[in-house]
């Protein structure tokens, strides 16, 4: 292959365009490098036309950004929950060309579902937010720490922040960091002991290291822990246990297997574990060894990771680990190929198994289970990149465990439809989930969490959920996550047209992974079907309408029961309670149903359930309130 020099808008539209993957084995393309200072476009966004897609549970939009990227790799944390069950937001934010710069920003929701309203969370010209929160005993004295690189005149650099005080807002503060010219990517967690722990990576050089640095007192004095090999890329993340007692902090990253040929695509997952908060780490375990591209033939296949990573510790304080992987394989000419069959892995410290969490998409032929390219199916193919830059299918996981039994949630960003696919020919991604009652050992199949297929979007119009991290542990059985709704799918402002995106913190109930259904929700007991709803979904208002069959009338001796009808919404809360007289079930019976509660109050836009109960007889249907 040709040696091309490029500028650095050249560079960054070929940066758009890897997923080609077709190169000869021995000049496998590489990704070109990161450098995390990409220009923005001229011209002003795309304003946000107002129109949303209502999800069920609190979904509230807490502000915007024309820079939708978020990160490249590993996303890790942009959302926090502390002991008050107060959630602490940030996220990278700019309004370009108002300013023509790039800031942090954060924000807070309250345990009332308030907000405390967006602030500029650092200096000029700075992004790649992560957070994190101080813990103590006494909630009040829990503090946002959030982490990005900015330039300080003496070249970028890795710093971190923190609040005054617990949801005081006052950022930016007293920013401090290890002042290492161009290490940058950083991603940081807190430790029990509240020592600040950070990685970084060599973005700017032609280092392939990254490097680990811990402070013991909040930013004033920092000490290189581990300087460790890489890939090039911005696949590490931290996490540290939040049981009781325990003083384990892990790192995991994606490490190459050949940095001369296919570099950042054929990778194994390591990572490494400190017993002591972060001042001693114990040795790199690969818990992958995937087959290198050196040991592959004509014919041969083999799973890589990718870069995206990230850990939990359940209440057991084992490790839990979750990443993307990709299908390469050799074909004739000694090609190899990669990049467009995906899935969501698990690993499990307890077990040592490696599990798949991302059951195979109904919309697709499934080689081998694997979620697809649109290209493949036939679906418009845009360069050589559909999914956008440096993503696939199926990929950013993000791990959630629930501390009262320990069942593990993995959500993550993908499409499992080639037909959704916007006006540039980019996918229109949606969020999913699955979940694990078995230590991660097996997985329920998928929901499709956000479902917002717009095909044919232009920019403005697209529902593209992105850049979705979670809090790591559910909150009074509630999940809550932090994502952009790109208007524009996979244009990257530094790559495309912008378009004013808003940020969403959205809190939900754990059943609407595990399944509130007509089948099983509020204990529905009765497979024929004797309710209706109509229309459905609706605006306003709809009827209900039901018919008890006659043979289910024989059973009581009677054609006249007590009838209960109730609406619940999909975390199972009660909403609406209709008290009804005796009816003769042998009739139709209908009833209207305004989108209101018992108190008068609109009801949000989202997934309902109507409970029909009699004296023997149980049924439950969904209704969809739209806006």
């Amino acid at each position: 292959m040709k040696s091309i020099k490029f500028s650095c808008i050249l560079m960054l539209l070929f940066f758009s365009m890897i997923f080609a993957l077709e190169s000869a084995k021995a000049n496998f393309e590489q990704l070109p490098k990161l450098r995390g200072d990409e220009p923005l476009p001229a011209g002003r966004p795309i304003p946000y036309n107002g129109v949303r897609q209502y999800l069920p549970g609190a979904d509230s939009i807490i502000g915007y950004t024309s820079y939708e990227l978020q990160r490249s790799g590993s996303f890790g944390q942009r959302i926090m929950v502390d002991d008050f069950g107060q959630a602490h937001i940030d996220w990278m934010w700019s309004d370009y060309p108002n300013q023509d710069e790039r800031l942090c920003t954060w924000n807070a929701r309250f345990d009332n579902g308030s907000y405390y309203g967006m602030v500029p969370a650092s200096p000029s010209w700075s992004g790649y937010v992560q957070l994190d929160i101080t813990r103590d005993v006494n909630p009040d004295s829990q503090r946002t720490v959030i982490a990005y690189h900015y330039n300080a005149g003496a070249g970028t650099m890795p710093w971190i922040d923190i609040d005054q005080g617990n949801l005081w807002g006052v950022l930016p503060n007293d920013p401090k960091g290890p002042e290492v010219a161009d290490h940058v990517w950083l991603v940081i967690c807190v430790a029990s002991n509240n020592n600040i722990i950070m990685v970084t990576g060599d973005s700017y050089t032609s280092s392939s290291m990254h490097h680990l640095y811990l402070t013991t007192d909040q930013g004033v004095t920092w000490s290189t822990s581990v300087d460790f090999d890489s890939c090039t890329t911005v696949s590490q993340s931290l996490r540290g246990s939040r049981n009781p007692g325990s003083q384990k902090v892990v790192h995991v990253w994606t490490q190459t297997m050949d940095l001369s040929t296919v570099s950042q695509w054929c990778m194994d997952v390591y990572y490494e574990l400190s017993t002591d908060n972060g001042a001693n780490w114990g040795s790199p375990v690969n818990i992958t060894n995937y087959t290198p591209p050196a040991s592959m033939n004509i014919g041969d296949s083999a799973i890589w990771a990718f870069n995206n990573t990230i850990a939990v510790f359940d209440t057991s304080d084992n490790l839990h680990i979750a990443w993307g992987g990709h299908l390469a394989w050799v074909s004739a000419g000694d090609t190899l190929y990669g990049g467009d069959r995906a899935k969501i892995f698990h690993w499990s410290e307890a077990t040592g198994t490696i599990s798949t969490v991302s059951s195979p998409s109904t919309y697709y032929t499934e080689p081998n289970g694997f979620w697809l390219e649109p290209w493949v199916n036939g679906a418009p193919y845009y360069h050589s990149g559909a999914a956008g830059s440096w993503r696939t299918m199926c990929d950013e996981p993000q791990l959630v465990v629930d501390p009262t039994n320990n069942d593990l949630y993995c959500l993550w960003h993908g499409n499992d439809d080639s037909t959704d696919v916007a006006l540039n020919n980019y996918i229109n991604g949606e969020l999913y989930g699955a979940y694990s009652n078995d230590n991660g050992l097996t997985w329920t199949d998928y929901v499709n969490l956000t479902n917002t297929r717009t095909p044919g979007a232009g920019p403005g119009d697209c529902f593209d959920e992105d850049y979705m991290t979670a809090c790591p542990f559910l909150i009074n059985d509630s999940l809550f996550i932090t994502y952009i709704e790109d208007k524009d799918a996979c244009a990257f402002a530094h790559a495309g047209e912008m378009t004013d995106n808003p940020v969403h913190c959205w809190v939900f109930n754990k059943n609407l992974i595990t399944g509130i259904t007509e089948e099983n929700a509020l204990g529905s007991e009765y497979a024929n079907p004797a309710l209706e709803v109509y229309p459905n979904p609706f605006t306003k208002t709809t009827e209900i309408r039901w018919q008890i069959p006659d043979i289910q009338m024989q059973e009581t001796g009677s054609k006249k029961q007590d009838v209960s009808l109730k609406i619940y919404d999909v975390s199972g809360r009660l909403v609406k309670s209709f008290l009804l007289p005796t009816f003769n079930f042998s009739l139709p019976t209908s009833i209207m149903w305004h989108g209101d509660d018992n108190s008068g109050c609109k009801l949000a836009p989202g997934v309902y359930f109507v409970r029909l109960e009699t004296d023997n007889h149980t049924e439950v249907k969904k209704a969809i309130l739209l806006r």
